[in-house]
């Protein structure tokens, strides 16, 4: 009888979770797919593009976080993938990784209403597991609406010749294991602190960190040596236009593994300020 509580009771803390992050969760779509739609109508536009490219030659350090040299007038799939890669899409995707598990966990802590969930027939571990669930399902369904947006924006545009969508689609799935495993750090800091704003303080921090070294690494050589220590490393690059990049996918996969066990016993075994 008691399992059984904990099940319905489960689904009903999961339910609620993911209603409350509905409507944020719409509105990062919304502006990812938007985004895609604007990159492609620049691109399919001669002088927008002309325009664009201009503004990335004046500012090499933001060229190189799109994509560097492999940007060039003709290569239109290449061009296309700058809203795969444009900071703001990034911003968005951090923003929802860190704040969906630090609010669902640390956030209810500090507030004094993880009391009341875990008064009721749920377990710890049932509270961490639905978090988790939110958070990577999020990121996955983001990464296809980012898809979706190419796909649509292909059917409005006339870009001259067939764009092959096989290779964002295998960015997309690439970038859900990224992403997702950004939300299982978020995720670890959650289940470390009590107060939100230091568990996303330290989750946003570890990953602009991260970013920008992976950036200057690639702009300035002499500290090309420390890209091997940021989990940027991981998301494939120019590979991943004729094949599936399988031990980048991998390495995330372990590192997304190693975090949520790592958070997950940690939430388990700590004592709650209830």
């Amino acid at each position: 009888m008691k399992n059984s509580l904990q099940i319905k009771y489960g689904w009903s803390l999961l339910k609620f979770y993911a209603l409350r992050t509905l409507p944020m969760w719409c509105l990062i779509a919304l502006m990812i797919f938007l985004v895609q739609v604007a990159v492609c109508g620049m691109v399919h536009d001669n002088k927008k593009l002309s325009a664009m490219l201009g503004m990335l030659d004046l500012f090499p350090f933001m060229k190189t976080a799109l994509g560097g040299d492999y940007l060039q007038a003709g290569n239109i799939p290449a061009l296309l993938t700058v809203g795969y890669k444009h900071p703001f899409v990034l911003f968005l995707y951090m923003f929802f990784a860190v704040s969906v598990p630090t609010g669902l966990l640390a956030g209810e802590v500090q507030k004094g209403s993880m009391e009341l969930i875990l008064s009721r027939q749920i377990s710890k571990m049932q509270v961490f597991i639905c978090a988790g669930l939110i958070t990577v399902t999020g990121m996955f369904a983001l990464v296809m609406i980012m898809f979706l947006g190419t796909v649509t924006s292909i059917h409005i545009f006339d870009f001259g010749k067939h764009i092959h969508l096989g290779m964002f689609f295998r960015i997309a799935i690439d970038g859900g294991i990224f992403a997702s495993t950004i939300g299982a750090i978020a995720l670890l800091c959650a289940a470390l602190f009590s107060s939100r704003n230091i568990a996303s303080g330290i989750a946003v921090t570890f990953l602009v960190v991260n970013y920008f070294i992976s950036i200057f690494s690639e702009w300035w050589p002499r500290m090309a040596f420390l890209k091997d220590a940021t989990i940027f490393k991981y998301i494939a690059g120019e590979e991943i236009i004729t094949g599936w990049p399988i031990r980048d996918m991998l390495a995330l996969t372990v590192i997304f593994l190693i975090a949520v066990i790592s958070g997950a016993i940690i939430w388990k075994r700590r004592d709650l300020p209830l």
